[in-house]
């Protein structure tokens, strides 16, 4: 029996986050090895793939809602994080700490350099409480996404799992993850996976050239799965939207200068569920990531996209429709190295 849910109960993306963080960021003049390096005041940030959409849909005047996994005081920091900036929590609980992320940006070269811990594993008992929260909250949702990495101890094919609960419910879900669980992710009832050209290539097992090989490749993985399309991020370029038996599209991001790269991944794909949820087309919606994307490079350390900034940018984002879209069925041994 399908509960009925008023549109104030209503929200526009609800998101999972098994690895959050909390996320510290600072900048130096220079980074030098033995000596003390006078840090300016650090940021902190609640963080998480899954976190940061959240943030970002709120930031685009969304209505989120994040389940994450949070533990020990550092959890309870995340959470009170989240509560200040009004994103609503469903917290589940884990007996391990939440883990600490630390970010530094040399002044003098722009450079960032990023340390970041894998997490604790979890117990069974912990992600299957995760995916029956999510799954409840799916129900009061237009969207889903589940974003970041799976901790030690979650299968491979947890996002599957999810997929299937939340099928008959016909909300889409978005999957951001890497390794194994991404690979998993092709093969169940999934709106969209957003891998980066990186991630394709260990996808496919070889390495990929240029926008052709890359939509190869993103069509084989479509051909051997359930999966609806791939929205490979190609970084300051934009993103290649392959769907499943329609053409590829370029969507090509306006330059700008980049200070940070933390959060663009999570604010793209948060505009993107942002619109999907609004019922918008998939172009239209990767368009809107693109910008939210591009918005956050532009903004220093943890900071993610701000809404003005989208703005602007959404109206410089170009689309091109590839000419000789790839055929899945055309593909043939074509699309495999030996």
């Amino acid at each position: 029996m399908t509960t009925h849910v008023s549109d104030a109960e209503r929200f526009d993306v609800a998101t999972l986050t098994l690895n959050p963080s909390l996320d510290l960021s600072t900048s130096v003049d220079s980074i030098e090895p033995w000596r003390k390096l006078r840090c300016e005041t650090a940021q902190l940030d609640p963080g998480g793939g899954g976190i940061n959409v959240a943030r970002v849909v709120q930031t685009l005047g969304g209505r989120s809602l994040s389940v994450a996994a949070l533990g020990g005081h550092v959890g309870s920091e995340v959470a009170a994080a989240l509560r200040r900036q009004g994103v609503p929590l469903r917290r589940v609980r884990t007996s391990h700490g939440t883990r600490q992320n630390f970010a530094v940006t040399e002044r003098s070269t722009g450079r960032q350099f990023r340390f970041i811990q894998g997490g604790d594993p979890m117990t069974p008992a912990e992600w299957r409480r995760c995916l029956e929260v999510t799954a409840t909250a799916a129900r009061a949702a237009r969207c889903v996404v589940a974003s970041g990495s799976l901790p030690l101890g979650v299968p491979d094919d947890f996002t599957v799992q999810l997929a299937e609960r939340i099928a008959p419910l016909q909300v889409p879900l978005i999957v951001d993850t890497s390794g194994p669980a991404l690979l998993a992710s092709i093969h169940a009832p999934i709106a969209l996976v957003k891998p980066s050209v990186n991630e394709l290539q260990s996808l496919v097992d070889r390495v990929l050239h240029d926008m052709e090989d890359y939509e190869r490749a993103a069509r084989e993985l479509l051909a051997a799965g359930r999966c609806g399309a791939v929205v490979v991020s190609l970084g300051k370029d934009g993103a290649l939207v392959v769907p499943r038996d329609r053409e590829a599209t370029v969507v090509r991001a306006p330059e700008v200068p980049v200070r940070s790269t933390i959060g663009a991944g999570d604010s793209m794909v948060g505009a993107i569920a942002l619109m999907l949820s609004r019922r918008a087309t998939l172009i239209d919606a990767v368009r809107f990531g693109v910008a939210a994307g591009t918005a956050a490079v532009t903004r220093f350390g943890t900071a993610l996209c701000r809404a003005d900034d989208v703005t602007v940018l959404a109206a410089q984002v170009t689309t091109q429709v590839r000419r000789q879209p790839l055929s899945i069925g055309a593909l043939g041994s074509q699309g495999h190295d030996d």
